[in-house]
């Protein structure tokens, strides 16, 4: 056993009351060595009382100042009242928190529950009235597919002088390729203004497309 280990062991066996360093110099001989090397480590606390220095294993030390210092045990138990208080408080909370978790996990079940029998008998009425289920939505048509479509309707709708009224070409194309008037607006301005040397529009009618904050609602093939 080291010397340290011996040190160690004899504070160790007196507990809380400690003992003197004289008494251990008179039994261990010289320790100063040894037991700075203890403190360093926290294994030992020294504390200067009535004159003389006492040596305690930390095990015993807590209760040492608890059995000496007033003070100290004064504000030790407030310590202890407040962890006591803080872990009931923090036990109060989880019971809470537990039951107020199992509160949103039934109300979700519950409001579940009545979604899939709201949208059952909404599929049993739909069944038992013959509702036709809604179209699927349009597709968006691209600008090369509107363009034949758009010749088309030009060559066979023109007039004399090849002007012809948007309004009037927007009415059969929209029918005939089951797109909205926005739709077929957004493509003819787009199909006009990539194609400037082919289309050309005129100002004038009831709708049209707007080019520089003017409607323009005729068009013709150049």
């Amino acid at each position: 056993m080291t010397e340290e280990e011996k040190l160690v062991k004899r504070v160790l066996s007196v507990g809380s009351a400690g003992i003197k360093k004289t008494d251990l110099r008179k039994e261990l001989g010289d320790v100063d060595a040894a037991l700075e090397e203890v403190i360093s480590k926290g294994e030992i606390f020294v504390e200067k009382r009535a004159g003389a220095y006492y040596c305690f294993h930390k095990t015993h030390y807590i209760q040492s100042l608890l059995n000496s210092d007033p003070r100290f045990k004064l504000t030790y138990d407030m310590i202890q009242s407040l962890q006591v208080s803080v872990s009931s408080s923090n036990k109060e909370l989880a019971r809470t928190v537990e039951t107020l978790a199992n509160n949103i996990s039934n109300l979700a079940r519950f409001m579940l529950e009545i979604k899939n029998d709201q949208q059952s008998s909404l599929h049993q009425q739909m069944i038992a009235t013959d509702v036709p289920i809604p179209a699927a939505p349009r597709r968006a048509m691209s600008v090369h597919d509107f363009k034949e479509e758009f010749d088309v309707l030009l060559a066979n709708s023109g007039s004399s002088i090849g002007w012809v009224e948007l309004a009037k070409v927007r009415n059969e194309l929209c029918d005939r390729c089951n797109i909205t008037a926005d739709e077929f607006y957004r493509l003819v301005g787009e199909l006009t203004g990539m194609h400037q040397d082919r289309y050309e529009l005129s100002t004038g009618g009831g709708e049209g497309v707007m080019v520089r904050g003017l409607l323009h609602g005729f068009v013709r093939c150049i």
